[in-house]
């Protein structure tokens, strides 16, 4: 297998994840278990931070798709990664708008759909800014 093929595997097999993540619980109940460890093991450092983040699981959406999309713009060409990232950011608001068919232990949310969007734009951003820096040179 070539080298960009098994990088395009890996960024589905990841995408392909994260959607199972986010259709069950239990990345819910492993990033509250993460939070209530951090306040407990270091209260002083942690307990400014937590305490102003948002309700809810938003962030770990952020991170999880984020890291997604990162996969996804280091699998394919320069040319194509505007492209996947746009395909990105739709698939992961179709997969916070259709949850209700597919598990009933999670709902639709605006901040878990926030997160998704926030997590590949970032990404997004972050990859034009390096296409115009190479254009540059």
């Amino acid at each position: 297998m070539q080298r960009s093929a098994t990088r395009v595997v890996i960024a589905v097999c990841a995408i392909v994840s994260a959607t199972a993540l986010m259709w069950s619980d239990t990345a819910i109940t492993w990033w509250s278990n993460i939070i209530e460890f951090a306040l407990r093991v270091n209260t002083s450092a942690t307990t400014g931070v937590l305490d102003h983040r948002p309700p809810g699981d938003a962030d770990l959406h952020a991170m999880v798709w984020g890291t997604c999309a990162c996969l996804l713009a280091y699998a394919v060409r320069a040319i194509y990664v505007r492209r996947a990232l746009m395909l990105l950011f739709t698939w992961t608001v179709f997969v916070e708008l259709v949850q209700p068919w597919f598990t009933q232990l999670r709902t639709r949310q605006v901040t878990d759909l926030i997160g998704n969007c926030v997590g590949v734009l970032v990404v997004l951003v972050v990859a034009e800014i390096i296409a115009k820096a190479r254009a540059r040179r």
